[in-house]
């Protein structure tokens, strides 16, 4: 029916020919025929060089080729002869970005470098730079030249002035001596890594290697528990020093916000289970006051008492903000802000869940915190639900497989229970597939074929894995859970 409309469309007009061109040949592809929606991509591209599709043409074609016909050669050609016909255009950088993950997905490595180091001579103020410098040294680094790895890694440790692409390039050095035999600089380049950007994901991983710890090693011993009301003492005398707030004011007394009406609609609509437009009312008073710290501290501690932990743990953050504390300062910080922070929250629920799924409690701590900060009610715009963030198809498929909860729907991703249950399940099944935490964390966001592939690419090596990622979310991920992981095992490990 589209391809038809297009076609009446085209015999009436030629006014945006070009764009109904563009979709017929996306019509075409969806039914299956890659061939006609390429030619129909050929088209535009001989026939409407000025149309604002143009450029698109050449995108979904080159994809056709490789993702779906899977003719890296083909994909190549066409994604450097945009760039060769029309180096001046916005995206050229990008399009030879591309080229060279096509030439990487066809295990043609050495092209890939070449054409990665295209993009800084050829394209110097271009965003794609940085990435291009750095993803060359990792192709390097993967075609055992380490050498010409070491280059581009410090090649990218000059193009950026942020504190975890530095850590980043540092680590990646380490990695390079380390696999050429030599330690020495290795573990200076590492220790280098683990100073830039703590707390970071790649400091974090260069501390494992510094003293020889297995990627998401848990403690030996460890204890989630805390008394936050205990804690409390400690953390309002530090408040009354850091912004000299007077003795006979009470700081935890929530009465001073309960006037406001959106303390009183929100907490009205929590109790009547309106939760996400209670986060509106919630969310809009701690904007209101996130620059008092006296306020966001009596809003902290409130909503810690409704069980609303997501705004809570901003809120608490925002403190330490105002106190111009940086990641790693944090960590200093009066032990009650961090275990508002990193919180074992449902525990009861959660810690039963990773044992009969032989995942790590502080593990499982970690993908919550990353997936929905502890917001059972919450839904991503791809409709993930639930503290665990299951999609409606996953939660129905695991559903069937437990023949649990009774008369199953979609709503009940939103109860604790069954989010974490279900979570917990899930990792667990793609753990016992891959055998590799990191490539089960990719499986759960980014699913299940892309992690095999990326697998594939990356060997056995947990730091590859990363680097090979091409999906940008799935790879802050991963990266995000890390961190979160590390933090909690700071927090709560009791290793003699």
């Amino acid at each position: 029916l589209s391809i038809a409309a297009f076609d009446r469309y085209l015999q009436s007009t030629a006014e945006n020919a070009a764009t109904a061109h563009y979709y017929r040949g996306m019509a075409y592809r969806a039914l299956g025929d890659s061939q006609t929606a390429i030619a129909i991509w050929d088209e535009i591209i001989q026939q409407y060089p000025e149309a604002d599709r143009w450029d698109d043409a050449w995108e979904e074609k080159a994809y056709t080729q490789w993702g779906y016909l899977e003719d890296f050669d083909a994909a190549l050609e066409t994604l450097l002869g945009f760039v060769d016909e029309a180096p001046w255009h916005a995206r050229a950088a990008e399009f030879l970005f591309d080229a060279g993950r096509v030439a990487e997905r066809g295990r043609d490595l050495g092209l890939a470098a070449r054409i990665w180091q295209r993009i800084p001579p050829e394209y110097p103020s271009s965003e794609y730079v940085p990435r291009a410098v750095f993803i060359t040294g990792i192709t390097y680094y993967r075609m055992e030249d380490y050498a010409s790895a070491l280059t581009s890694f410090e090649q990218f440790l000059g193009t950026s002035a942020d504190l975890g692409d530095r850590s980043a390039a540092h680590f990646w050095m380490g990695k390079a001596y380390q696999a050429a035999g030599n330690a020495g600089v290795a573990e200076a380049a590492f220790t280098r890594a683990a100073n830039t950007d703590p707390t970071g994901y790649y400091s974090e991983r260069a501390r494992d290697f510094l003293i020889g710890r297995a990627p998401f090693a848990p403690p030996l011993v460890y204890d989630i528990g805390y008394d936050l009301a205990g804690e409390r003492t400690e953390a309002e005398a530090w408040m009354r020093e850091i912004f000299a707030i007077p003795a006979e004011l009470d700081i935890s007394d929530p009465s001073p916000l309960m006037a406001d009406v959106r303390m009183i609609r929100g907490t009205e609509l929590w109790y009547l289970g309106l939760y996400d437009t209670a986060r509106l009312e919630f969310e809009s008073l701690w904007q209101g006051v996130r620059s008092n710290p006296m306020d966001n501290y009596r809003l902290v501690n409130y909503l810690l008492d409704l069980g609303f932990y997501r705004t809570a743990i901003f809120a608490a953050r925002d403190i330490l903000d105002l106190n111009q504390m940086n990641d790693a300062a944090t960590m200093n910080a009066p032990i009650f802000f961090n275990h508002v922070r990193f919180g074992s929250y449902y525990r009861e629920l959660l810690i039963p869940a990773a044992q009969q799924n032989n995942l790590h409690p502080l593990f499982l701590f970690s993908v919550v915190r990353q997936e929905s900060l502890f917001a059972g009610w919450v839904q991503s715009s791809a409709g993930a639900r639930g503290l665990m963030q299951i999609i409606s198809s996953t939660g129905a498929s695991i559903a069937a497989q437990m023949g649990w909860p009774p008369d199953y729907t979609d709503e009940d991703l939103y109860r604790p229970l069954v989010s974490i249950t279900f979570g917990a399940d899930y990792l667990n099944t793609q753990h016992e597939y891959f055998d590799d935490l990191y490539v089960a964390l990719a499986a759960y966001n980014g699913g299940p074929g892309n992690a095999a592939i990326w697998q594939s690419l990356a060997g056995d090596d947990p730091d590859l894995f990363v680097e090979v990622i091409r999906f940008e979310e799935t790879r802050r991920y991963i990266k995000g859970v890390y961190e979160i992981f590390s933090i909690y095992r700071r927090l709560y490990d009791r290793t003699p």
